[in-house]
């Protein structure tokens, strides 16, 4: 890693901010640690500080928490290869799935206590649980780690 520079110590406030703000130290420099490598990431926190609207500031925030979950997965092993035709029965697998693992969420808390059990922020996990998108395998195993899953309960088609 290089030394410091003034475009650092700008992402170093903004860090302080978020922290501020009530985004878990795992997230905060995870972001960071990003931003000090990445202009795009770099350029999501610059984005969040300069944004009034918290609507748009969430949404941030979750492109900010995938963009470090992409870089952090290592990208080792092949992808399989997915027929267009059966991407609509997945995306209503995948939901049935999110459907089930946020009943327990709400059993155990809600989405906010996950958020503080996990280090995700919130937005992020809103989001996690509203869309289709495949689960990625570091944020299934954080909830299920949080939720004190079994990994029966935790398994997916996914995951294995």
């Amino acid at each position: 890693m290089s030394e410091p520079t003034k475009n650092d110590s700008e992402i170093f406030r903004i860090g302080a901010d978020m922290v501020e703000a009530g985004y878990s130290l795992e997230f905060v420099k995870g972001a960071i640690d990003l931003a000090v490598e990445y202009e795009g990431a770099r350029e999501l926190m610059r984005m969040w500080i300069e944004e009034e609207n918290e609507t748009e500031r969430d949404a941030i925030i979750a492109d900010l928490q995938e963009l470090i979950e992409d870089v952090g997965v290592a990208q080792v092993e092949k992808k399989p290869y997915i027929p267009f035709d059966d991407l609509s029965e997945i995306a209503d697998d995948v939901m049935a799935f999110k459907d089930r693992l946020r009943q327990i969420v709400d059993e155990q808390g809600g989405v906010t206590e996950l958020s503080e059990r996990t280090g995700i922020p919130q937005p992020s996990l809103s989001r996690f649980f509203n869309t289709a998108s495949m689960p990625r395998r570091s944020t299934l195993l954080k909830i299920a780690d949080a939720l004190e899953l079994s990994e029966k309960e935790s398994a997916t088609e996914w995951t294995r």
